[in-house]
């Protein structure tokens, strides 16, 4: 008898041992889990406010109000990359040179260039006299070197090229239709919304917003499996506290998570 009691103590001690355990490493266990599940979340997110910038950068015109749209836009876009060589010296600020009146210098002599090899006889020496005297100003302010073969040297350049935004922006990391899915979801899209507010000085203010519930990728409908129903509802319940919403959103200025 005294055994069988000693048995039952020890399987007692063992079970309370275990609930103990649980009770510290679950909690433990949920914050680890949520923790990947939610950054893997939050790039998706930065991921879309980034191509919602550079649409709204290129057009002009606020943010797109749907996925497929800007699963396009990623796809086809090219953003101007400006190549830069030399910056404008203290003398020629002074002399009241900018870089776009740089920029128009070179632009009217590869002008006259072009027109004087279309041109014939006096016209096109004509066209040929105003290119020389265009680059020689520009040599003698000190934007170009003209070498003895005529080639010139450029001290100052701004080359615009043109690059995919899809390589420049995710280098082949994502695929453009994925970017509506919510990470752990089981294929739930994030909401996506735009605004135009046009009560400052009646110039509209665009803006967009990206967001997803916790349970849409915590709950049981996961990918995965579900997380501890009773940690959900307690964070879901802090979120309540703090007047916080109910899970991971970003906008054109910052995510909730920063």
């Amino acid at each position: 008898m005294k055994k069988l009691v000693n048995v039952l103590l020890t399987l007692c001690i063992v079970a309370l041992l275990y609930i103990v355990v649980e009770s510290i490493m679950n909690p433990i266990r949920f914050a680890e889990e949520k923790e990947r599940r939610d950054q893997a979340v939050i790039e998706r997110l930065n991921d879309i406010r980034n191509a919602q910038m550079e649409y709204n950068h290129l057009n002009g015109k606020g943010y797109c109000d749907n996925f497929d749209t800007l699963a396009e836009f990623i796809r086809t876009a090219q953003l101007p990359i400006v190549k830069k060589v030399g910056e404008l010296t203290d003398n020629q600020l002074e002399n009241n040179w900018t870089e776009n009146k740089v920029l128009t210098l070179y632009a009217k002599a590869r002008s006259a260039e072009i027109e004087a090899a279309k041109l014939t006889g006096r016209r096109a020496a004509n066209k040929k006299i105003e290119a020389d005297t265009l680059w020689q100003q520009a040599e003698r302010e000190g934007f170009i070197k003209i070498l003895d073969d005529g080639t010139k040297e450029f001290l100052f350049s701004r080359e615009t090229a043109w690059v995919s935004l899809y390589d420049s922006l995710y280098h082949g990391r994502i695929d453009p239709d994925s970017l509506r899915y919510v990470p752990f979801s089981n294929g739930k899209e994030f909401e996506l919304s735009i605004s135009v507010d046009s009560s400052k000085i009646g110039i509209p203010t665009y803006s967009f917003e990206a967001k997803v519930l916790f349970v849409d990728y915590l709950g049981e409908t996961s990918e995965n499996g579900g997380l501890d129903k009773q940690e959900i509802i307690n964070l879901l319940e802090d979120c309540d506290d703090r007047g916080r919403y109910r899970g991971l959103k970003i906008d054109n200025n910052s995510g909730n998570w920063e």
